[in-house]
């Protein structure tokens, strides 16, 4: 008799889960892929790495070690000339600029993410 008020109860629970993971996924606020390409070219100025010519965001996430509020960690793909890499970098708003930096996230990151390749 109790079955199905459990079976609700169960199914309530959940759908608030999962509410609030996709609440917590809305929140992310993402750079475009102008603003992800500007923010890695900066990181890799004075290197004489050329700025991508395409880069492509992947997976995001609330990024683990946050310095910055706001920040995110991504799965990105970055076109170099004829080269494609793949990895992951986290992104933080400084003022009305994205910044990038290694990213202390990669083992919560899906590598390779099926995103970069949809």
């Amino acid at each position: 008799m109790y079955q199905p008020f459990v079976s609700v109860a169960f199914a309530v629970a959940l759908s608030g889960v999962a509410g609030l993971a996709q609440a917590q996924t809305q929140a992310l606020v993402l750079p475009t892929a102008p603003e992800a390409t500007d923010a890695i070219a900066e990181m890799f100025s004075g290197s004489g790495i050329p700025k991508p010519s395409e880069v492509k965001l992947g997976t995001c996430i609330a990024a683990l070690e946050a310095s910055h509020a706001g920040q995110v960690a991504c799965t990105v793909s970055v076109t170099l000339g004829a080269a494609i890499n793949e990895t992951q970098l986290d992104f933080y708003k400084q003022g009305k600029k994205w910044k990038t930096q290694p990213s202390a996230s990669q083992d919560q990151l899906p590598f390779p993410d099926p995103k970069l390749h949809e």
